[in-house]
């Protein structure tokens, strides 16, 4: 179900992604440009466009860990649940589709974290949420990411659609 064959228009290709990366600290443009590091993460980038768990999870750690404060904390193992969750509540306004779940990680941005931890622009334009991620990255793929939303429009949406 969520395999989705088609593109976003911000991620054309990996390499294209990763030449549009701005400079940043010395530290986090090194672990972006890192030839299979940066490969992955790009994968990764593209899998929450696309909607595409299969691209996600080959660009993961095996130890990988996604939290959302609002829907949970999930394994590499159970992060499907993320997008049945996110489908099913907030299909109880109407009918949506898989392409209305994909989030665009824009990034990484200025105010970088410490070492291997990366801060990304997050927006899932079609359920109306905004906020940022921070994404934990090493030399077998993305390790942890951590969501928070911009709770002015977020915790309205969320609630509304039964998270809380």
């Amino acid at each position: 179900m969520l395999t989705s064959s088609a593109r976003s228009p911000l991620l054309k290709s990996r390499n294209e992604y990763i030449a549009r990366i701005p400079a940043a600290k010395p530290k986090a443009s090194r672990l972006i440009n890192e030839g299979a590091l940066g490969n992955l993460l790009a994968f990764y980038l593209e899998g929450w466009a696309e909607v595409n768990l299969a691209k996600i999870l080959a660009a993961t750690a095996p130890g990988y860990r996604f939290c959302d404060p609002f829907v949970g904390t999930f394994l590499r193992r159970t992060v499907h649940a993320y997008f049945d969750l996110l489908q099913s509540r907030f299909s109880r306004g109407g009918a949506i589709g898989q392409a209305d779940l994909a989030i665009f990680l824009h990034g990484p941005t200025d105010a970088l974290s410490r070492g291997d931890e990366l801060q990304f622009y997050r927006e899932a334009p079609r359920l109306g949420l905004t906020g940022i991620s921070k994404i934990k990255a090493g030399p077998r793929g993305v390790i942890a990411e951590s969501v928070a939303y911009d709770l002015n429009l977020a915790s309205d949406v969320l609630r509304r659609h039964g998270f809380e």
